[in-house]
C-alpha cells in the first residue's frame, strides 16, 4: 500500500511539474482563454507584440513590455485567436480587447481607442460629436506640459478626428476595458488600466506596460466624471502609483486636464482626469 501511495505521489509531482512548465507561457493568475466577442474584420487592441519573442528567449513575461496596439481580427477561438500576425501564431484571448462596431459618441464622453496618427492604446475625451461615429477627441494618455498655457498643450487640445468603428464608449463606474484603476500592492495604491474581468479576477496594464493580475476586492475604479474643483485635496498619479497631498490648482474639463500642486512644491503638475481622484481618501 505504501509503495502505491509513493508511486501516486511521484506521479502527482510529475504532473504538477508539467503544469508549472506549461504555465511559463502564461504566468498571470488570470484565464488566458477569457471569452471575447469579435468577428472577422473587427478592430482589436492587442499587447502580444513582444510576447512571443520574450517567450522564445525564456524571459520573465511578467516583466515584458506589452504595449497595446491596434490589429484586426481574423478568427476568434475559445482560448486563442488569429489577429492576422504574419507568423500566423495564435494569441491568448486575454491579450485581445475588441473595439465594438457602430459606437456613437457624445461631447464629454470618455473613449477607449488608439492614437490614430501615431500608435498605442489611448483613452480620449470627446470635444466635438457633430458626427457621432467620427468624433473629435483629445487623448488623455498623451503627455502634456505642466505649464497650462504651453503651445504644445494648445496643439494637443485641438484633438483628432477618430475613424468609425475605432472606439468604445466607456461608462463611469463600469468594469470594462479602458477603465482607470487603483489597486493595492504592498500597502500602496498603484495605478493601472483595466483590460479584462473574469469573475473576481482582473487583468491590468500597469506601469512600464506590464501585465498584472489581481482581484476586484483589491481595486477601486477611478471615476471619469468625479466632481473635483479648484482647491480640492486629491490623490494624483506619481510614477507607478497614486499619492495623496495634492491640491487642485486649475481644471479644463473640456479637454480632461487637471493641474495639481503637491504640498511643499512650488510647481504644478498636469494630469488627466483619470489620474486624479478623491475616492482613495
Amino acid at each position: 500500500m505504501k509503495s502505491v501511495r509513493l508511486v501516486s505521489a511521484l506521479f502527482a509531482m510529475m504532473v504538477a511539474g508539467i503544469v508549472c512548465a506549461q504555465d511559463k507561457s502564461w504566468p498571470w493568475d488570470f484565464p488566458q482563454g477569457v471569452k471575447i466577442d469579435a468577428e472577422p474584420g473587427q478592430k482589436v487592441l492587442s499587447c502580444e507584440s513582444f510576447y512571443f519573442d520574450d517567450l522564445k528567449k525564456g524571459d520573465d513575461l511578467t516583466k515584458s513590455v506589452l504595449i497595446w496596439y491596434t490589429r484586426e481580427m481574423e478568427q476568434v477561438g475559445a482560448e486563442k485567436s488569429d489577429i492576422g500576425r504574419s507568423d500566423k501564431q495564435l494569441v491568448p484571448n486575454a491579450m485581445i480587447v475588441p473595439i465594438k462596431k457602430g459606437q456613437k459618441a457624445k461631447k464629454g464622453d470618455i473613449l477607449l481607442t488608439w492614437w490614430q496618427s501615431g500608435s498605442g492604446m489611448q483613452r480620449a475625451i470627446v470635444i466635438d460629436a457633430s458626427t457621432a461615429t467620427e468624433p473629435v477627441a483629445v487623448y488623455l494618455d498623451r503627455y502634456w506640459k505642466d505649464d497650462p498655457d504651453h503651445k504644445d498643450n494648445q496643439e494637443l487640445a485641438k484633438g483628432e478626428k477618430l475613424k468609425p468603428n475605432s472606439f468604445n464608449v466607456l461608462k463611469d463606474g463600469e468594469w470594462q476595458a479602458g477603465a482607470a484603476v487603483a489597486y493595492r500592492d504592498g500597502g500602496e495604491w498603484k495605478k493601472g488600466t483595466l483590460m479584462h474581468v473574469d469573475g473576481n479576477k482582473v487583468l491590468l496594464s500597469v506601469f512600464s506596460s506590464h501585465l498584472f493580475a489581481t482581484t476586484k476586492d483589491r481595486c477601486k475604479l477611478i471615476p471619469f466624471k468625479e466632481k473635483i474643483k479648484k482647491g480640492d485635496k486629491v490623490w494624483a498619479t506619481f510614477v507607478d502609483g497614486f499619492r495623496d497631498g495634492y491640491t487642485v490648482k486649475e481644471i479644463n474639463e473640456k479637454v480632461g486636464r487637471v493641474w495639481v500642486q503637491r504640498n511643499g512644491s512650488s510647481s504644478m503638475d498636469c494630469k488627466s482626469i483619470v489620474e486624479v481622484t478623491k475616492v482613495l481618501d
